[in-house]
This record gives C-alpha cells, structure tokens and sequence, in this order.
C-alpha cells in the first residue's frame, strides 16, 4: 500500500509543538475533508500525550460510520486499517474492513477472535484470503460466540477447499483442471465417468436438458464433481445447484455463470438457498443497486441479519411501511424498517 502525503495543515500539524492545534485536530475541528482529517485523527490517536489521543480515538470513534466505511473500503493505508481493526465496532465500518480485498490477512485474522455473527458470516466468505491464510479459520474458531452454521463452513473448507500439504506439492497432470475454489484435481473423463454412474439411477426432480441429468441424480454427485458442473450452467442446471446443501457448490454457480437481474432477485426470494448465496448477492453493486431484488433480499428470512440491515435503507416508502410489518423477517429488520418508515415520512 502506498502511502500518501499529507497536505500543508495536516503535515503543519504532525510536526507542531503547539498542543492546542493538536488538540483542534484531534477533536475534528479543522477544515479537512475526511480522506485527509481521518489519518490525521490516527496519527493524533497514537501520541504519546494521554489526552490528544484520547481526543482523538473519541473523534474518530464519534465520525458517522459511513464516512468512516467508505473511508476504510477505497482510501486507507496499512496504518489506518490497523488502527480501525483494532478499535472499530460499528458493523457498517467491520464489514467495509472484512471485504476490503488488500486488507492485510495478519488483520483479518486478529478480527477473527471478537467479530459478531454478522462479521462472521462476511469473514467466511472471503475464500481468497482462508486459502492464502488457513490460520484465519483457526483464528474464526477461536471466537467465543462463534454462530452454527460458521462452524459448519469452517469444517467443509478445511474438508473441500483446502488441500492437504502433501497433495498441494504434486504437480497437475495432463487432462486435469482444477475445480473451481474446491482445491482437488478433476479430469474430464473422472466428469463424464461420474455422470454415466448416476445416470444409472431413475431420475427424480427437474431435470438438466443440456447433461441430462434429474436433481436427485445431481445430488448424487461428489462436491467435486458438483462444483464441475456450475461452469457454464444452464437456467435449469443453476436452479438446482444454486439450492445445493453444499454452500461452495451453491455460492460457486452464482460465481461462474451470467446471471441477470431477474435471476438475481428469484435467486435473492428463494428459502431454499443458503445465506451464503444471499450473502454475495448482497454485496454485489450492480444487483443491489436494484431495487427489486433489495426487496426480495431484505423480505427472505434466510438473509444474514447484517445484509439486511445495511440494505434496508434502500427501499422507499411503501417498501419500508410493508417491511415493518413484516413478521416472517428478524426483529432487528422489521425494527430498522419501522425507523426508517418514520424517518422518511416526517
């Protein structure tokens, strides 16, 4: 990360004597745009002198979390995060540090101990840096208020998307590929053997016009073999594997095929989907900038709590008062909704 140079006020204040423009600085005051007052406010919050620090750590911490979430997610440095990583409570600026894609992994996983589920659910979903970092699910384990299902998706990473030492040292033979983000090697004649395998068995389900294949024969299917499939599927195929009780094979048809909006919002409505799949739905730009599929999102019970709660100010009006009525959602949602609804109709 490089590091950026601070303007004339901010550097006039790091090297000044004066305690009260220090102290100015720390609480705020001066005319800094965030990108600018923000590191300074860090800087400040690591002196020496007990009150300018805490000042400045009270500032910082009293900033609208928002500006403090976008701050973290396009603008910090190394410094800043670590700070931030280490202080931060507000779920609007955890989740802008879990999705960062360059957040130091060393900071993930000192995260790791003390995130709320909400922060869990995020962290689990970072596939990038667990395989990179395994010692981030160790660190994930550790939490004392670690939720069920993280647990479980803890056990079927260490199982299906992370190799063992040994087979991680052998080199790929020809005719193999690797499955997308499960780690194990598989060939095409291993797929084609597989589906002439299950094909033996009577169909069961809606079934795949391009492979043939019926939704119980599917299920009968290594996860391996499953995650295979999800390349390139068709409408039908990604409406089977989409509901899979596996969460990579499931999250991996969202992740390598085209999905429209309509899709999107069926997929976002459907119980019968796992909130992993709910999850990256919600923290894709281009789908949750619909407003439809917001509202299948924030409407579907399955919904990690903390997805909805951050999207929930998306809605309108008639959206919202419906949504506060709502007794099929969690409480928090439904109490988000009622808020906003008063807020937005004053």
């Amino acid at each position: 990360m490089a590091v950026a140079e601070p303007n004339a006020l901010s550097r006039r204040v790091l090297e000044s004597s004066n305690r009260e423009l220090r102290l100015l600085a720390a609480r705020g005051y001066l005319p800094l745009p965030p990108s600018e007052l923000i590191p300074l406010q860090v800087g400040l919050a690591r002196e020496t002198d007990p009150e300018i620090a805490g000042r400045a750590a009270a500032a910082l911490r009293a900033t609208e979390p928002e500006v403090v979430a976008d701050f973290v997610a396009t603008e910090a440095e190394e410094e800043q995060l670590t700070f931030f990583a280490s202080d931060a409570q507000h779920p609007t600026v955890v989740e802008a540090l879990l999705r960062r894609r360059d957040m130091p992994h060393h900071l993930l996983r000192a995260m790791a101990p003390r995130l709320p589920v909400a922060g869990q659910e995020i962290l689990i979903l970072r596939q990038d840096a667990i395989v990179e970092s395994p010692d981030i699910l160790d660190a994930l384990e550790s939490n004392a208020h670690l939720d069920s299902s993280v647990r479980r998706r803890i056990g079927e990473y260490r199982q299906h998307l992370l190799r063992p030492k040994e087979a991680a040292a052998v080199e790929p033979v020809d005719g193999e590929r690797e499955d997308s983000g499960d780690g194990r090697k598989v060939s095409d004649e291993e797929v084609v053997a597989a589906i002439a395998e299950v094909k033996k068995v009577a169909t069961k389900g809606d079934v795949d016009d391009v492979t043939g294949l019926s939704e119980g024969q599917i299920r009968l299917l290594t996860v391996p073999i499953r995650r295979r499939l999800t390349q390139g599927a068709s409408r039908t195929l990604r409406s089977i594997l989409i509901r899979d009780s596996n969460p990579t094979v499931a999250v991996a048809t969202l992740l390598n095929n085209r999905i429209g909006d309509e899709e999107a919002e069926q997929i976002a409505r459907n119980r019968s989907v796992c909130d992993d799949v709910l999850q990256e739905i919600g923290r894709r730009r281009e789908w949750v900038s619909k407003t439809a599929v917001v509202q299948a999102l924030v409407s579907n019970p399955r919904t990690p709590v903390g997805v909805s709660v951050r999207l929930v100010g998306r809605l309108g009006l008639r959206d919202l008062r419906n949504l506060s009525r709502n007794r099929n959602i969690p409480d928090a949602v439904r109490t988000r909704a009622g808020r906003l609804y008063l807020v937005k109709s004053r």
